[in-house]
Order: structure tokens, then C-alpha cells, then sequence
């Protein structure tokens, strides 16, 4: 099971009337995508990570823009609280046996440790900054080799 951040570009930004759409339409930004395309080369099922809205699946419903993030320095008072994402998470029932992958910077080890205790793998920490994040995720697709 993939988890990948939603990112602050949406599909709003672009067509502002396109109304509700699917998790998976709904978010634009470069990262998302890469991440999007990683998910689905290695793995059957991921969970998009919003601010806003918590847990999303793919086909989920999107219904607005939004500018909510989740930050190393605490959240802002739209932003989902984590007992919430505690909530989801248990709703998502993702099975035992799965390994999870975040594919994210480091500010999102700590809310993982806050709403699980299964472990989480973060491949993308320590690479250093967003493009090189980006860089390793489109050579790993493109390579068909998982990131370590």
C-alpha cells in the first residue's frame, strides 16, 4: 500500500468550475504525479494524503480547491485533526500483512507515528530536496526498480 501527498496544485487552479471530481483528477501538481506513477507501477492500491480531507482513495470525491498543508511546526485550523486520520486509518482496515510506503519528505513520519504503529517505509528521506525526490522517483519508473 502506497501513501502519496496531494499536493497544492488541483485541478481548480486550471478549469475553476470543473465542480467535483475523483482524488485521482483532482490534484495536479508535478510530485503528485510522480508519485501517482510510482504507486501504480509498484503496487496495485495507494491512498492519496490530503490536509483538508484526510485519507482519500483514488475515486474519491474531490468537491473544492483548498490551501491547507501539513507542516513540521504543528497544522493550521483547517487542516484535519489527526484523531480523524486515527479514525480513517482504522476504517481503511488495510491488511496486516501489507508493507506501507509514504512517499513524502520528513514531516510526515512524525504524523505517521501519531496515527499508526504499524511500520512505515519513507524512501524518499534523505535524498535531499523536491527535485531530487522528483528525480529518483521518475528514474525508478523508468529504470521498473523500486526505490530502496
Amino acid at each position: 500500500m502506497f501513501i502519496i501527498p496531494s499536493g497544492k496544485p488541483k485541478i481548480w487552479d486550471k478549469v475553476p468550475d470543473a465542480g467535483a471530481v475523483p482524488a485521482k483528477t483532482a490534484y495536479t501538481g508535478t510530485f503528485h504525479k510522480l508519485c501517482t506513477d510510482y504507486a501504480t507501477t509498484f503496487g496495485p492500491n495507494y491512498l492519496i494524503l490530503s490536509p483538508y480531507y484526510g485519507f482519500l482513495r483514488p475515486d474519491d470525491l474531490v468537491s473544492h480547491s483548498y490551501d491547507v498543508r501539513f507542516t513540521v511546526k504543528g497544522v493550521g485550523p483547517d487542516t484535519i485533526p489527526v484523531s480523524k486520520l486515527k479514525e480513517q486509518w482504522i476504517e481503511l482496515a488495510i491488511e496486516e500483512d501489507d508493507q506501507i510506503t509514504l512517499l513524502g519528505g520528513k514531516k510526515f513520519i512524525h504524523l505517521m507515528e501519531e496515527i499508526t504503529d504499524r511500520n512505515v517505509i519513507f524512501p524518499l528521506i534523505g535524498l535531499g530536496g523536491i527535485g531530487l525526490m522528483q528525480k529518483a522517483l521518475k528514474e525508478a519508473v523508468h529504470q521498473q526498480k523500486p526505490l530502496n
